[in-house]
C-alpha cells in the first residue's frame, strides 16, 4: 500500500483512465508499435495481449503511473517490466515450450522427424531456493512502487542513464533511489547470513 506523498506522485485509477481516454489515435498506434516490439520471443502472449495486460494493470492501479510521465514512456516501461516477467516465467519453466517434444516410452516412426527429449537439470531443491529468492525479493519491494520499478529495469539489463530515463528520474533522483535499493538489498542479504 501507498503513503499519503507516494499516492500524490501517481495517478489514480480515474486519472490513469482520463489520460488513455486522451491519447490521440497516432499515440495508440505507436503504442501498438512499441508493443510488437517487446512482444518478440514472447510464446505465452500476443502484442496485444502485452499492451491490455499493460492498460488493466494502470487502471487498476497494480502498476504505477508518475505525474508528470508521457503516456507512451509510462506504457512502454510497463510493457518492458511485463515482457520481462514473462520470457522468465517461460525460461524458467520446467519444459522449454519452444521444442517439440516426447516421452520415451513412444516410439517415433521412421517417417517422424527427430523429436527432442525433455531433461529436467533443475532439482526441487533449486526451484524451491529460487522461489525463496523471489518471494524475498518481492516482499522487499512490493511496499514501494518506485523500487520495484528501478528493480525491473535493472533486471531487463538497463543501468545508469537508461533506467533513469525509463523511469522518468533526473540522475540525482535515480541515484537516490538506486541507493535506497542498495541499503535494502544489503539488509537482505544480512538477514541471509
Amino acid at each position: 500500500m501507498r503513503t499519503r506523498s507516494e499516492k500524490h506522485e501517481y495517478l489514480s485509477g480515474a486519472e490513469v483512465e482520463a489520460a488513455l481516454n486522451a491519447m490521440p489515435p497516432a499515440d495508440w498506434e505507436r503504442a501498438r508499435s512499441l508493443a510488437r516490439e517487446r512482444a518478440v520471443g514472447l510464446t505465452e502472449m500476443s502484442s496485444d495481449d502485452l499492451l491490455h495486460k499493460v492498460v488493466e494493470k494502470l487502471l487498476g492501479e497494480d502498476r504505477g503511473w508518475r505525474r508528470g510521465v508521457p503516456a507512451l514512456v509510462t506504457l512502454a516501461t510497463a510493457m518492458d517490466g511485463v515482457a520481462f516477467n514473462e520470457r522468465k516465467k517461460v525460461k524458467n519453466a520446467p519444459i522449454d515450450s519452444r521444442r517439440q517434444t516426447t516421452t520415451l516410452d513412444e516410439a517415433p516412426e521412421d517417417d517422424e522427424p527427430h523429436l527432442d527429449y525433455a531433461v529436467e537439470l533443475n532439482t526441487p531443491e533449486d526451484y524451491a531456493a529460487a522461489q525463496e529468492l523471489f518471494d524475498a525479493l518481492e516482499e522487499l519491494v512490493t511496499s514501494d512502487q518506485e523500487l520495484e520499478d528501478l528493480l525491473t529495469v535493472r533486471m531487463e539489463g538497463l543501468s545508469g542513464p537508461e533506467a533513469a530515463a525509463a523511469l522518468g528520474l533526473d540522475q540525482k533522483q535515480f541515484d537516490a533511489l538506486r541507493k535506497k535499493l542498495e541499503r535494502k538489498l544489503a539488509s537482505l542479504q544480512q538477514k541471509g547470513q
